[in-house]
């Protein structure tokens, strides 16, 4: 069967089972160790335990657990309901409730129920034997020195000549008589190549390229190449976030940003592009700011201490404080050294030979960190510190500090209103002026070194002794002499630290990145816990090759790249993935012994970023604070507060990397979580490969799919021509790699007729589907265009966000009777007749069709016939002020069955016929129309509504909707007789509406030329970032930030300022002023000469009054963007006795509808990027 007809059986290829088991197993071991064991100690056991068994029951083992007391069994794995714990802890009876004194944090009780639903997993007790009581203090013997993982690396020696890897790999495969596979094809090793180093497939030319270089050094040269792409740093450097939990907001309910994570992000990946040695990785972020030879990375690296979760609201302080710090011995000993030190929090680790005093003496390490909090950002932040010259920076910064120490003394004293206001404003803008262009860091800062004690049972409140910094006893317990640097604010410790684990005498750190950078390679580590050397963890296959690794890495200057380029150079990495050897396959099914390379399946990041490479819309732009993927309206409902903290990119800002996608702890986009990237919480040193139905799902239905499936087909287009069959074999090699089999060719020719002809009968098909939940953000509402609140044609239809009200806590609720809709930009009419055929879903809340229609504040006016799916009836609606419910009869349309609607309107009476009746459903004669000419609208809610045919019939003249040429809708673009330099603009609700984007401009180039005169607009901010400006005098406009002359007014949420452009930016004049944001303001603006008054809100007094001494001369009015959203309406000039109104109505278009063979090439496309041979490395 042809590889295109796999598509619906995506991703059948599942992974390992001996592999996944072992993860989940390991998984779950972690989750009872780390969450569950704990709870148990310090809430249960003083009643339920060795010496008290209340009601019978113990908890101290699983046997005892499933055993139960006299209510019946505690713990019934898999079985929430049937399981008593689980019960007792989530409150839901009264006469059953624990722990009693207090109700356990919902964090914790989610950890309780996914251990029971886990089978509840107790390490070392499953077979059902009770928990043995310890007889007396641990003691590690030489036994536990012994073990693997803690011996010194002793690389084996290997006979001359030998490929190390190769050699010792083979010896494996001869004990068992196993064969080795074939090498790969050319074409799948340059794939695996581009893949395993950028995440990015390579193209048909780099393909054929590889394929024709018949040198012994071709492969080698390949690696050198892609080792140095900037792209490099990105694949790599993503691996390494995975494992340092990197997000950039704190978690937990309101999961806040935290400011310039991004910076750790960006300097993990300069630091793989420029192969920075292993052992300075590791030191710079542990202790990145103790280093004799500090830099502004190694500040920043120090970010590792913080881009984990943090609770800014704990119900226990202390509790809170020990479990930033635990989060960090967690994540170092995961990352740098493969162990579970968190084990060891509330006893001695119960498989590892660590400690419960171990643990604290680690701890001791990083007591003295100061604990992240949220605040803002000053000298005295505990986690920011400034970049660049550290000593001028000090200095302004406490010269900023004492000038607002007055202010915020007068603050305190002052009772007006007005004057708290202004003394508000001022100290705002002098701090924003003391630290305007200091560039900061989130780092580590630390404070006094504070004792640290061993805690019992891992409890804050019943500390033990006291212990002082230490390495664990396995590893000779020393206590290091600690190095105090000469800068009084900084311990040594964390260095002292730092350098013990870089340290090439550590047995684990060098094992543990050898092991990592193998699993990147060959999709599973020599040791496959990669995260878990102990013996917790499963043991190497291969120990000899382990530690030749390991010792190879330390000896070439800790270099990664060095390191993969010696492993991809092996035989073992170029062999085939296919299975084809029924005996080696049956000797070693689950390929322990690497005996061929294996199937891997894409990462979320990689499927994606390889979709966009594809379809030619990746933008390879790199740093900064990230782009916000587009997220449904389904996927904002999940949250606690929909929308809130989440912003929003548009144009090419949304086809960069993955990498640089911004990362919200609680909101995850479907793509990347459907795809097994959902741990951000916790070190992630193996992503779990599951295959589920909704992947196939996702990448067939999802609307960026989509968009870059039609985006890949243009690039198609361009590139073979109109040749059908070129077409087929250009996207065959684009995303493929190689050409279609003529099986294949023979079936996508078939494919593309049937589509076309689909899409033939659906020429004239409208569909509308709402793409926002019931409630949103205030916040992100106001960053939406509103045709994103409701999707649908993308000219001729004018969008509007309908009626939303609330404000609790800045969530808005949309009004179900006045919901997002379109209207069409055809022709206005009072009296004519609408034709179409209806299809509506199951899911279809209410369906909508206007007559008459106008806006008014978002809101529709006019008539509206309102199917309401869900209480079955139809209803006529005019739509005043409030609405007014005209008639209201049965109706229940079935779903995904056209049904034909015919809607008159004849002065005061309105009909309505559904189906093939002759008779009208709704006949109403309005005793208080609405009789001046409207426009037709349409909105939908719940799911997608389409209409087929519609048309619409006025003065004995008929219509089609679908294809009559009108003006455009609020779409990207300016009204005519503007024009863009740079940024996103578009038209909507009679405004024209700003993206943030740094210094975008709009001219009105149709309106006059200014000197003197007054220029009026009414602005509103829709988010409270960046500055909004109104541009008048505007001349030699050009791309650029400041690429033009003009005075430019600027508003923010408490400033307006006058600045003059002149190919440079001078602030002239600012005063405070408490914009609203979402609000719409007026300015005014009078210019005489060379003096600007300017007005706000109708204000007689001038909010600014300044005259240049050197006047710029008259040109044009426009507006301009700082990185801020905003929309402007009512943009006025007027100059002597003329009057000029700038038309804010969409320039006039026709119809973009792309033919039917086009969207069938879409989907062709789509298909190819949905079959298994694209989604895999082979």
């Amino acid at each position: 069967m042809t590889r295109l007809l796999v598509v619906l059986a995506l991703l059948v290829i599942p992974a390992s089972a001996r592999a996944a088991d072992t993860d989940a197993a390991h998984a779950a071991a972690q989750l009872f160790e780390r969450k569950v064991r704990p709870v148990l100690v310090e809430q249960c056991q003083k009643c339920h335990g060795q010496e008290k068994q209340k009601g019978g029951l113990r908890v101290d083992s699983r046997q005892a657990l499933l055993a139960g007391g006299e209510s019946g069994p505690a713990v019934v794995p898999g079985d929430l309901e049937k399981s008593l714990l689980v019960k007792a802890v989530c409150w839901t009876d009264k006469e059953l409730q624990m722990p009693p004194a207090k109700k356990l944090p919902d964090a914790v009780i989610a950890d309780l129920k996914g251990w029971v639903k886990g089978g509840a997993i107790w390490p070392g007790d499953e077979g059902g034997t009770k928990a043995a009581t310890p007889k007396g203090p641990r003691v590690i013997t030489a036994e536990d020195r012994n073990y693997w993982a803690y011996r010194a690396v002793n690389p084996p020696v290997v006979p001359a000549g030998k490929n190390p890897i190769d050699f010792l790999i083979e010896s494996k495969l001869a004990e068992k008589n196993i064969p080795k596979n074939a090498p790969a094809t050319p074409r799948e090793l340059v794939r695996r190549a581009y893949f395993d180093l950028l995440g990015l497939p390579p193209t048909p030319e780099e393909v054929d390229a590889f394929e024709k270089d018949k040198s012994p050094d071709a492969f080698a040269k390949l690696i050198d190449h892609l080792l140095a792409s900037p792209r490099f740093g990105e694949r790599w450097g993503r691996h390494w976030l995975d494992v340092a939990r990197f997000a950039q907001t704190n978690g937990y309910e309101f999961d806040q940003e935290k400011p310039y994570a991004w910076r750790y992000r960006d300097y993990v990946i300069r630091s793989f592009n420029q192969d920075k040695p292993y052992d300075r990785f590791i030191l710079e972020q542990l202790a990145g700011d103790e280093l004799p030879d500090v830099t502004d990375d190694s500040l920043i690296a120090t970010g590792f201490y913080r881009v984990g979760v943090w609770d800014g609201e704990p119900d226990d302080a202390r509790a809170a404080e020990y479990d930033n710090l635990d989060d960090v011995v967690v994540t170092a000993g995961a990352a740098f050294m493969g162990t579970t030190f968190g084990c060891a929090r509330c006893h001695d680790h119960k498989l590892d030979p660590l400690l419960h005093t171990d643990y604290y003496r680690l701890l001791a390490f990083i007591r003295n960190v100061r604990t992240y909090n949220g605040g803002p950002i000053t000298s005295d932040s505990s986690a920011f510190l400034p970049l660049g010259d550290r000593a001028a920076a000090a200095e302004r910064l406490a010269s900023t500090k004492a000038k607002v120490k007055p202010l915020r003394e007068q603050l305190s004293k002052a009772k007006d209103a007005k004057e708290r206001r202004r003394l508000e404003t001022e100290i705002d803008k002098t701090e924003r002026d003391g630290t305007a262009g200091i560039e900061w860091a989130l780092a580590v800062r630390d404070g006094a070194a504070k004792p640290t004690n061993v805690l019992l049972r891992g409890n804050p409140s019943t500390p033990g002794e006291e212990v002082k910094p230490g390495f664990p006893v396995v590893f000779g317990g020393k206590s290091p002499a600690i190095s105090t640097p000469t800068d009084g604010e900084l311990s040594g410790r964390r260095l002292t630290l730092a350098k013990w684990v870089a340290s090439a005498e550590n047995p684990l750190t060098a094992r543990v990145m050898a092991n990592r950078i193998w699993q990147h390679l060959f999709g599973r580590g020599i040791v496959k816990t990669t995260a878990d050397f102990g013996k917790g963890g499963t043991p190497p296959t291969h120990p000899e090759l382990l530690d030749w690794l390991a010792a190879n890495f330390a000896r070439n200057g800790w270099s990664v790249k060095h390191q993969i380029r010696t492993v991809m150079l092996s035989q073992a990495y170029q062999m085939s993935s296919r299975a084809t050897d029924p005996a080696a396959t049956a000797a070693d099914p689950a390929n322990d012994r690497f005996w061929r390379q294996n199937l891997r399946r894409l990462e979320a990041e990689a499927i994606r970023d390889s979709v966009l490479t594809v379809s030619g819309t990746l933008n390879p732009a790199t740093g900064g604070r990230g782009f916000f993927p587009r997220l449904a309206g389904e996927v904002l409902a999940g949250g606690s507060r929909p929308g809130d903290g989440w912003g929003k990119s548009d144009g090419p800002e949304t086809d960069r990397r993955s990498v640089y996608a911004y990362v919200k702890r609680s909101v995850l986009p479907p793509m990347f979580e459907g795809f097994d990237y959902g741990n951000v919480n916790s070190p992630l040193t193996e992503r779990q490969v599951t295959t589920v139905a909704p992947q196939a799902l996702m990448l067939l239905n999802d609307n960026v799919m989509r968009e870059k499936a039609a985006a890949f087909a243009g690039r198609v287009q361009k590139e073979a021509s109109t040749d059908v069959a070129a077409q087929i074999e250009r996207a065959h090699l684009l995303a493929l790699g190689r050409k279609p089999t003529p099986q294949e060719a023979t079936v996508a020719r078939g494919y593309l007729d049937k589509q076309t002809a689909a899409y033939g009968a659906l020429a004239d098909r409208l569909t509308f589907a709402p793409d926002v939940p019931i409630s949103l953000h205030v916040s992100y509402l106001n960053r939406l265009r509103p045709s994103e609140t409701l999707l649908g044609p993308k000219t001729g239809w004018e969008y509007h966000r309908g009626s939303w009200s609330g404000g609790y806590e800045g969530i808005l609720t949309v009004d179900r009777a006045r919901t997002p809709f379109a209207l069409w930009a055809g022709p206005a009419f009072a009296d004519g007749t609408v034709e179409t055929k209806v299809t509506v879903s199951n899911a279809m809340e209410v369906f909508g069709v206007f007559l008459r229609g106008s806006v008014d504040s978002d809101t529709a006016r006019g008539y509206e016939i309102a199917i309401d799916a869900r209480d079955h009836v139809v209803t006529l609606v005019r739509h005043e002020k409030k609405p007014v419910t005209l008639a209201r009869v049965p109706f229940h349309p079935r779903a995904n069955e056209p049904f034909p609607l015919k809607i008159a309107a004849d002065g005061p009476r309105i009909r309505a016929w559904f189906g093939s009746g002759s008779e009208p459903l709704i006949d109403v004669t309005d005793t208080e129309p609405v009789t001046a000419a409207g426009r037709l609208g349409v909105r939908a809610w719940g799911a997608a509504a389409s209409l087929d045919g519609l048309s619409v019939t006025t003065a004995g003249k008929t219509q089609i909707v679908a294809t009559t040429p009108v003006r455009a809708g609020a779409g990207d673009g300016l009204p005519a007789g503007w024009t863009a330099g740079g940024g996103t603009w578009a038209v909507g609700d009679g405004a024209i509406l700003a993206e943030a984007a740094p210094g975008s401009k709009a001219i009105w180039d149709a309106g006059p030329t200014v000197a003197d005169g007054v220029i009026e607009a009414d602005i509103m901010l829709r988010a409270d970032n960046g500055d909004a400006g109104l541009l008048v005098r505007a001349s030699d406009v050009r791309d650029g930030h400041d690429s033009l002359n003009a005075y430019n007014i600027n508003i923010r949420p408490n400033f307006l300022r006058l600045g003059r452009h002149e190919n440079n930016w001078k602030s002239l004049k600012e005063v405070p002023y408490a914009f609203q944001v979402g609000r719409w303001h007026h300015l005014k603006v009078e210019m005489t000469a060379g003096r600007v008054r300017i007005f706000v809100d109708g204000s007689s007094e001038a909010a600014i009054d300044y005259t240049d001494e050197t006047p710029l001369p008259s040109g044009k009015i426009g507006l301009r963007s700082m990185a801020s959203q905003f929309s402007a309406r009512n943009v006025i000039a007027t100059a002597g006795k003329a009057r000029s109104v700038a038309d804010m109505r969409p320039a006039s278009l026709p119809p973009t509808l792309a033919s039917a063979a086009d969207k069938a090439l879409a989907d062709l496309c789509l298909v190819i990027l949905n079959l298994n041979e694209f989604v895999y490395i082979d």
